[in-house]
């Protein structure tokens, strides 16, 4: 049987997001101030139902044995790319070092995702994963659904601006992750408090000579978790720079992400 190349896919969803109450103010028609209302402040509380509309294209990797009887569900890599794969094309991607391993080794043990950035609304950066968790969380829900992979075993990592990513998505979402391991990423401090409040284990990956992203980022989150009791490695590479393949090269993080489980089994 042949093996599953990652698959370019697309989904669209809508969620819609409630809040309670009502609605105070409606029509065009400026309203009169209640009775008693006017020269005080007064209470209110304001709803109003919305409905929003996710869209993206990921790459989807299935093993080549996903369908050869195997009871076990399978584990599975969300993988957030870098800056330079934003897009609409997720062919894009494929040079990024662990769908490049994917694409060569058609029985690599995991599932994987990895969603691609939609091009943004036109600033000078583009749009960031921070503003499209969601869509990355709605792909992730979609793929569970749809496929044989266990939820406890479910992992993430990504590089540069992926890796910036990794750290904000765990610190919004650690439940839905067994561990992590953020590449060549800036983070935010505080994002650590709740990473490690939540015994969520990670393992960091950066170079010291890292131009773009300089490695002290990586060390004070590293310092910051380990003062609030995290559960964090950290592999720094006297020699590289900014651009890692190193954590892919080989499965040593493959084997270290498959020992650890929400479960705790």
């Amino acid at each position: 049987m042949q093996g599953y190349r990652p698959l370019a896919a697309s989904m669209t969803m809508s969620l819609l997001l409630l809040s309670a109450a009502f609605i105070t103010a409606g029509g065009c028609t400026p309203q009169a101030a209640p009775d008693g209302s006017a020269g005080r402040q007064v209470a209110r509380h304001f709803s109003q139902t919305q409905q929003t509309t996710l869209e993206g294209n990921y790459l989807l990797f299935l093993p080549e044995d996903y369908e050869r009887g195997r009871e076990e569900p399978w584990p599975l890599i969300v993988y957030l790319h870098g800056g330079g794969g934003r897009g609409t094309d997720p062919e894009r991607l494929r040079a990024y070092p662990l769908v490049e391993r994917v694409d060569h080794e058609p029985g690599f043990p995991f599932v994987v995702v990895t969603p691609q950035c939609p091009p943004g609304r036109g600033g000078p950066l583009g749009d960031l994963w921070t503003e499209h968790a969601d869509l990355v969380l709605a792909i992730l829900d979609d793929v569970l659904t749809h496929y044989r992979v266990d939820p406890d075993r479910v992992y993430l990592t990504g590089q540069s601006m992926g890796g910036y990513g990794t750290w904000y998505l765990a610190h919004r979402a650690p439940e839905r992750f067994a561990a992590i391991a953020p590449i060549s990423g800036p983070g935010v401090t505080w994002w650590a408090y709740r990473i490690a409040a939540a015994h969520l284990p990670v393992w960091v990956f950066h170079g010291a000579l890292d131009d773009a992203v300089p490695v002290a980022e990586a060390e004070g989150m590293v310092a910051t978790l380990r003062e609030q009791g995290g559960d964090v490695r950290f592999t720094r590479y006297p020699e590289a720079g900014h651009a890692l393949r190193q954590p892919f090269a080989d499965d040593e993080l493959l084997d270290w992400f498959l020992s650890h489980s929400r479960s705790g089994s």
